[in-house]
């Protein structure tokens, strides 16, 4: 991982939603990719790549909650969070309120285009505080 990803990854607080366990938040200010959060739990490679195509996940930066899935995506390609997942959010989104201190400033998006590693990814998928409230 070369350096402008650690430090994205440092910045940022990532976090993936488990239906019927709960939300695995990074630490704070730890470098690790959602892959590698899951890998630190003890998640077999095949566990992961199902959980990153199928779970919710995302991270808060910059008082911008970030949400997304996907397992892999080319540069240029976006990641969404699909509607299937729209309730699995909305349970556990008075949590994410929570952990990551959500005001009425706060912007909610619900994917990102991918661009290159170490850079941040432009959001897409606007939602109202209100969409999972």
């Amino acid at each position: 991982m070369n350096q402008a990803v650690i430090d994205y990854h440092s910045q940022r607080r990532a976090f993936i939603i488990i239906p019927n366990a709960g939300i695995i938040v990074g630490e704070k200010g730890a470098p690790f990719s959602h892959r590698e959060i899951l890998q630190n739990c003890g998640f077999s490679a095949e566990q992961v790549s199902f959980a990153l195509e199928n779970f919710p996940r995302g991270y808060f930066l910059n008082n911008k909650l970030v949400m997304y899935q996907s397992d892999d995506a080319k540069e240029g390609d976006s990641w969404r969070l699909l509607p299937e997942n729209y309730d699995l959010v909305k349970k556990y989104y008075p949590d994410l309120q929570s952990l990551f201190q959500i005001n009425e400033q706060t912007k909610i998006f619900l994917g990102v285009y991918r661009g290159k590693e170490g850079d941040i990814w432009p959001t897409i998928d606007e939602v109202s505080q209100s969409f999972f409230a």
